[in-house]
């Protein structure tokens, strides 16, 4: 279960680190748990949700083609977000060659995401760490073809962290990697293996998430 969900059950405020550092109270979890609902459809028939945040120039494209990869395994939805507004539009546009079923998310008018969606198209920066606790896993921007990762928000909402080639090699690889706490791949096509091992055992996704988290506590900036 996603952290934004837990707090909402026991009805205790967010602290600052899950909330990312903007809104800390009731409210914002609310709203975590309003968008992981939107994929109602998706979980009750048991299908993938996946997420491709704060995309760099280029990432985009790398993301559809391990999420296409990814569809002949099992199906479900990619959400994705580009890192910055100006890109939103720019995304999109292109993204449509890829002949995809694609609702952004601005303009979802229904309470659930149709089962027939492919695409989750994030394009609110405000919202777009809202999504970390509604998906099995992530590969976060910069780790696909470089630029800056953000893993603090993700670790915080127990998303589990699948490192794309791009990771730099430094500390903070290779102590999550040391405490079974992320999987990082060498290549594209590795990603895609990686994503059907924690499809296949969701529980090792959540086991190597809280043990991001841990780590993220003892030794993350």
């Amino acid at each position: 279960m996603s952290t934004c969900v837990e707090q909402i059950l026991n009805d205790t405020p967010l602290s600052p680190i899950i909330a990312g550092g903007k809104a800390h109270n009731y409210r914002q979890g609310v709203i975590c748990m309003e968008w992981c609902e939107r994929f109602k459809e998706f979980r009750d028939r048991n299908r993938c949700v996946v997420y491709f945040p704060n995309l760099h120039e280029g990432e985009d494209a790398e993301a559809y083609g391990i999420f296409l990869s990814l569809m002949r395994v099992k199906m479900g939805i990619m959400v994705l977000a580009p890192d910055r507004e100006e890109r939103y539009e720019p995304v999109y546009r292109d993204a449509l060659k890829y002949h995809l079923q694609t609702i952004r998310h601005s303009r979802l008018f229904t309470s659930f995401v149709p089962i027939k969606t492919r695409v989750y198209f994030v394009e609110t920066a405000e919202l777009c760490d809202a999504f970390y606790g509604c998906v099995d896993f992530c590969v976060p921007g910069g780790t696909l073809i470089g630029g800056a990762v953000d893993l603090a928000k993700a670790i915080a909402d127990g998303c589990p962290l699948i490192l794309g080639p791009k990771m730099p090699d430094n500390a903070v690889r290779q102590g999550l990697l040391a405490a079974g706490a992320a999987v990082w791949a060498q290549d594209n096509a590795e990603i895609v293996d990686l994503a059907k091992a924690w499809l296949n055992d969701p529980a090792a996704a959540r086991a190597a998430a809280e043990k991001a988290k841990v780590w993220w506590g003892q030794h993350g900036a």
